[in-house]
């Protein structure tokens, strides 16, 4: 898959740091559903959350690989750079493929066709937001190094 590069500017850091607090939101409710779940025979709201942090996790993913990961390897000055990039890459991949279990198991939850108990799952859920709490300040350092960089005109290994 080739990804378009698009310039690290002040939109896209907005849209960014917009898509990263919205990730975090998204998470606290998400617990807070999970924290609820005996009074909501439903889980509509895991269900509804969990969609929604797929989607915004997907459109993260796009956003960073096209703005962040170059800007970051343009002002690297060092090799280091293409690994840090690609083990975030592979951090995407697994993210990705783990909110989709998460969102498929959620949906089963609420549809009554789940035969994992509570527990099991919360501790999936609770698994998975720590990688993506992780997976964000990460991003954050990084988005922070770049613009540091950028203000300086130096290289963020320099």
């Amino acid at each position: 898959m080739t990804v378009s590069v698009t310039p690290l500017n002040a939109p896209n850091i907005r849209r960014l740091e917009t898509n990263h607090q919205q990730l975090l939101s998204l998470s606290l409710q998400l617990e807070q559903a999970m924290e609820e779940i005996g009074t909501d025979p439903k889980y509509v709201d895991l269900q509804r959350l969990s969609n929604s942090i797929f989607l915004l996790l997907r459109e993260a993913h796009d956003l960073e690989e096209r703005v962040l990961f170059p800007g970051f390897d343009h002002r690297a000055g060092s090799c280091f750079s293409v690994m840090i990039i690609e083990h975030l890459k592979a951090e995407h991949r697994y993210d990705r493929l783990a909110g989709e279990e998460l969102r498929l198991t959620l949906t089963a939850l609420s549809e009554g066709r789940c035969a994992l108990p509570l527990d099991t799952i919360a501790r999936m859920l609770r698994s998975f937001l720590e990688c993506l709490r992780r997976h964000v300040s990460t991003e954050k350092l990084m988005m922070e190094a770049l613009l540091a960089a950028e203000a300086e005109e130096r290289e963020i290994f320099a």
